[in-house]
């Protein structure tokens, strides 16, 4: 017995030995010297007592992949996850519960969208070359850097980053701002099952008592008023993500007459879901020509709020109605075909096969019209006898959100700034502006659209006469702003911004509640 007794505690020493050698294999290192490719020069990371890395370099490239290099030792596993979204490999970690997400992100065509956008970027500009070097920061990382052990755990590889998956994370960034997927079909069902009257008591229309963002200077005015809604209904799908969604948010910038210090005061309070790790990675790079002080998300190199010397930007969510669902009428002599006002059309189709751990791969084929992806059986709540297509602002504009998050973060004055707003087509955001110069800003951005007076957008629409469609896409200086306005002072609470060319932009009714806080100012 004595011998069995050391001979289980040799192996258990052995084993207690063996595994505190695997977490140290694990660890980050924040302290010591890394020889890494792609460095022209030397560059040195301080982290401070909150973990928060300073990046100090003596060129713009460098300390870009030396970010690339500290986000993914800090984040490889939140980064691994958020990229797989939008191109729906999920499943391919966690199995059968995943597969229905999967389906319905694959049927969005995000990841089609991001490929094309790829071909088509700039190689010659600075948010390429940018982009390409915090790409491989993350790479050197990925093959010389410790494995966390999430990886172990589910017995994935890692895989080294690319721009499409950047792109991809921005589409599943401006889903996840969006609402109509999560509007539109319930209220159609409830129209349908329970009549009219019932929408009227829901209260469609823009809250009476809700706090107006005013423009400055002033827009086109109209009593026209655009339908809103008090209810929303959360996807199934969308409940089994493992990273949060983003929902909402709160900011005010004050002008120095109305401040104590006689400075601008700016704040900025992004409500996303909790999650551990925090969505935003915090960090701090500073160059001879170059500073900011940012919060990014997994797998981008731009921060989406910011500050340096000069500026400080943040957003809120501007609520903006970028998706529209459609009934599409199927030919009854070839399901393959649908109506248009000119004649009758082929579906378009595409094959996909998603990837199912511990389970039976499954090819899915997904049908587009001309408004869009299909949804009839891929998404939780589009259960109709007649097929629904959504229609995206996201899909159908040239993206630009790499230059814009670019120009961003290394604007150094207001006009510097606005250069950006322009690029973003989606999501629809509020950004949030304030200098050391005293100016200040609001500005919805994202690609808005006028709709016939009769459509109410928080409906499916009908998809085959041609009469709902929208009439144009909107230019971007058309879009609700106050920059520098006479009252000193811009705030957003995701609430309803005031009327351009005759009509209101509605938001979610969960978010309006400006007229709560607004007299706090």
């Amino acid at each position: 017995m004595k011998k069995v007794a050391k001979i289980i505690g040799i192996l258990l020493l052995i084993i207690i030995i063996a595994g505190f050698v695997f977490y140290r294999t694990l660890l980050p290192t924040y302290d010591g010297t890394l020889d890494i490719e792609h460095l022209q020069e030397e560059v040195t990371i301080h982290y401070d007592m909150y973990g928060i890395p300073h990046i100090y370099a003596n060129n713009e490239t460098d300390a870009f992949t030396a970010l690339g290099y500290a986000h993914a030792q800090d984040r490889l596993w939140q980064m691994e996850l958020i990229r797989r979204i939008a191109p729906g490999r999920l499943a391919e970690l966690f199995g059968e519960k995943l597969f229905e997400t999967d389906r319905f992100f694959v049927a969005l065509g995000i990841d089609e969208a991001s490929e094309l956008t790829v071909q088509n970027l700039d190689k010659n500009s600075k948010s390429y070359k940018l982009a390409q070097a915090y790409l491989n920061g993350i790479n050197e990382f990925i093959v010389h850097g410790a494995t966390p052990v999430e990886f172990y755990l589910t017995g994935t590889d890692k895989t080294e980053f690319t721009l499409k998956d950047i792109h991809n994370v921005f589409g599943y960034m401006a889903f996840s701002f969006a609402m109509a997927h999560k509007t539109d079909p319930l209220l159609t069902e409830i129209q349908q099952k329970l009549g009219n009257e019932y929408l009227a008591d829901l209260g469609l229309h823009v809250d009476p008592k809700t706090t107006i963002l005013h423009n400055y200077p002033e827009k086109k005015k109209d009593t026209t008023q655009i339908q809103s809604t008090l209810v929303s209904s959360v996807h199934h799908a969308l409940d089994k993500l493992p990273i949060p969604q983003f929902i909402g948010s709160n900011s005010w910038v004050v002008a120095p007459q109305k401040t104590a210090t006689g400075k601008v005061l700016f704040a900025n309070d992004p409500h996303i879901g909790f999650s551990q790790p925090s969505v935003w990675y915090e960090a701090h790079i500073h160059t001879p020509t170059y500073e900011i002080y940012g919060y990014y998300l997994a797998g981008t190199p731009f921060p989406m709020l910011g500050h340096n010397r000069n500026i400080a930007y943040g957003m809120t969510m501007f609520e903006n109605d970028d998706i529209d669902f459609y009934w599409e009428e199927n030919n009854p002599n070839d399901p393959n075909a649908y109506k248009t006002p000119t004649g009758w059309e082929t579906y378009k189709t595409r094959t996909k096969t998603i990837h199912v751990k511990d389970g039976e791969a499954n090819t899915q084929t997904y049908k587009t019209s001309r408004h869009g992806p299909v949804l009839n059986g891929i998404a939780d709540g589009v259960d109709f006898q007649k097929p629904v297509a959504m229609s995206w602002a996201y899909l159908q504009h040239k993206n630009q959100l790499l230059e814009a998050c670019y120009l961003m973060s290394h604007a150094n004055s207001q006009a510097e700034f606005e250069k950006s707003l322009s690029k973003i087509h989606a999501p629809g955001l509020n950004l949030m502006y304030g200098d050391s110069e005293d100016n200040i800003g609001w500005y919805a951005v994202g690609k808005l659209f006028e709709r016939p007076t009769h459509v109410n957008s928080k409906l499916i629409l009908d998809g085959a006469s041609g009469n709902d469609e929208p009439i144009r896409f909107m230019e971007s200086d058309e879009n609700p702003s106050a920059a520098n306005p006479t009252w000193n002072y811009v705030y957003s609470a995701n609430n309803q911004p005031d009327s351009i060319s005759g009509s209101l932009y509605p938001v979610s009714y969960t978010h309006l509640r400006a007229h709560e806080t607004r007299h706090d100012l």
